[in-house]
């Protein structure tokens, strides 16, 4: 799933110029980390298909502005993130509240419950909803701030924390019934 994939300069000035065989080789390069991020967001393989398609036609479009090679993989990076952002904002299911009393997870707290060893990340993070997951993914995951967060979904920095808070008091508890449900199974054999 990394976008840490090495393109050559010499591809990039060539699709930068339209040659359709170098405009192929990037898509082959990053095809796979475009899904995978899409996919781990949405939770949804037709919809990330979409998303690739989305962010192939961009790139093909868009390769010529691209002023520096090295940022390519940023810039790919980038487009697919926000690419999955207007999928969820299309599908307006963004609904937000302005109740306070969730807000009470540090990105610190939240870091040391989603890298415990009795959690998979994977897992816990399929149940949640797309908006959810995404703002958990975008700040905790990746380092965006509330207010970075904010933007992207055209939301109040407000929003985003409580979006974030509520999913991060779901998968607490979430871990929490599998670890007792485990200590019960355990409890049964000894």
């Amino acid at each position: 799933m990394s976008f840490n994939k090495v393109c050559h300069r010499k591809v990039i000035k060539k699709a930068k110029s339209g040659d359709k065989f170098a405009l192929t080789q990037i898509y082959q390069l990053f095809k796979q980390p475009v899904f995978s991020l899409a996919y781990q967001m949405l939770r949804d393989e037709h919809r990330a298909n979409d998303v690739l398609q989305t962010v192939m036609l961009k790139m093909m479009n868009s390769i010529e502005s691209l002023s520096d090679s090295k940022k390519l993989n940023g810039w790919m990076k980038r487009v697919t993130y926000n690419t999955v952002i207007d999928v969820i904002r299309a599908n307006k299911k963004l609904d937000f509240t302005d109740d306070e009393s969730f807000l009470d997870y540090s990105l610190t707290e939240s870091l040391s419950v989603i890298s415990s060893e009795s959690w998979d990340l994977e897992q816990y993070l399929s149940l949640l909803n797309e908006r959810e997951r995404l703002v958990v993914w975008l700040y905790a995951i990746e380092g965006f701030s509330h207010k970075d967060i904010a933007s992207q979904l055209e939301v109040s920095e407000q929003n985003s924390r409580v979006i974030f808070s509520r999913a991060m008091r779901a998968l607490k508890a979430l871990a929490k019934e599998q670890l007792e449900a485990d200590k019960r199974v355990g409890d049964k054999y000894e």
